[in-house]
């Protein structure tokens, strides 16, 4: 099974002050910090630095600004040419989300490597930020302060106006002019002149009676497939005809995963050695592992909703990644026995 142009998801944090209604992961808020022994760098530094690694996305259970330590140590991890994403709400104030810019584009830029800086663009994140970074940050980009540092935003909107609308008033107030672009379903780019700026949507997972006209699952899969151009399967996706890739994550305890699959663990990056060639093996050897990163989503759908309770499930939960989790709650087997 050839696999390549993988995603390293490392979340670093399971704090968060924002609490927001929705969050998936808030029963584990206030609880780890990922930190980083030698023996913890160096497996991650075996990761970040392959080759096939096309982004290290760093995120948290929580908000990653709480521990900018552990994320400044990642990126010196780096033997360079590394594209790096810092997935955050900015909730902080503008004369340290400036201070944090400039260091991160410093670090990065010494090495050869980027980081592109993803900011929560939407209706639950928004209400809860003092700080309102959006147009701050924008205003930075637009006078080119930073070298290797780019920008774009990330919404969990069924209503996109609202963000379409926050992100063009907030860049008003710095003086610029800004229309948007839909790109697709899942997509859109601000304009602001010849500067461009993504803005991708995802689907709210679990939405529990939040008002919105939210993409069910089939509609949700359906969009991925026209926007990579292929079956979805779990797995990182890589357009067209390039070959699909793996979907690491390292949790805040040092767990490893492939995300989506996190009833299997990998094993710790503090106890256990790691490396790109060793994870492709466990796709291979592990039936389920390999079953999900083959089989069309809607094939394996299609099979689970034979089962009356996660046919319910499947009505609910609206993202295929957090499906399987919520499957595996509540038939540990039942996955195991389709495949």
């Amino acid at each position: 099974m050839k696999l390549e142009k993988h995603l390293l998801y490392i979340d670093i944090t399971q704090f968060c002050g924002v609490g927001c209604d929705f969050c998936m992961y808030a029963d584990k808020h206030n609880k780890t910090h990922l930190t980083l022994s030698s023996y913890s760098k160096n497996n991650l530094s075996n990761l970040i630095n392959n080759p096939n690694v096309k982004k290290v996305s760093v995120s948290g259970e929580g908000e990653p600004l709480n521990n900018l330590a552990t994320f400044y140590e990642i990126l010196q991890l780096s033997k360079g040419n590394v594209a790096f994403e810092f997935i955050t709400s900015g909730y902080i104030y503008h004369d340290k989300l400036l201070d944090f810019y400039s260091k991160i584009d410093k670090l990065i830029s010494n090495k050869g490597d980027s980081c592109n800086i993803r900011l929560s663009s939407d209706s639950h994140h928004i209400p809860k930020l003092k700080n309102k970074p959006h147009g701050i940050s924008v205003s930075q980009f637009q006078n080119k302060r930073y070298e290797n540092l780019t920008l774009s935003f990330r919404s969990i909107d069924p209503d996109k106006n609202f963000s379409r609308d926050y992100l063009m008033e907030q860049i008003g107030l710095y003086g610029f002019n800004s229309h948007i672009e839909e790109i697709s379903i899942l997509e859109d780019k601000v304009i602001i002149g010849e500067s461009q700026y993504n803005l991708d949507y995802k689907n709210l997972v679990w939405p529990r009676g939040i008002e919105g006209e939210y993409l069910d699952m089939w509609q949700y899969i359906s969009a991925l497939e026209k926007k990579y151009n292929k079956n979805f399967t779990l797995g990182s996706l890589n357009k067209g005809d390039d070959v699909n890739g793996l979907d690491i994550t390292v949790k805040p305890n040092g767990n490893v995963h492939f995300y989506g699959i996190e009833s299997i663990c990998l094993g710790n990056i503090h106890l256990d050695a790691f490396s790109i060639e060793q994870l492709i093996k466990k796709v291979t050897e592990i039936p389920l592992i390999k079953a999900l990163y083959s089989v069309p989503f809607a094939e394996i759908i299609k099979e689970l909703a034979k089962h009356i309770d996660i046919d319910s499930l499947i009505n609910k939960v609206n993202n295929p990644y957090w499906l399987i989790k919520e499957v595996h709650k509540h038939d540990s087997e039942l996955l195991a026995n389709i495949f």
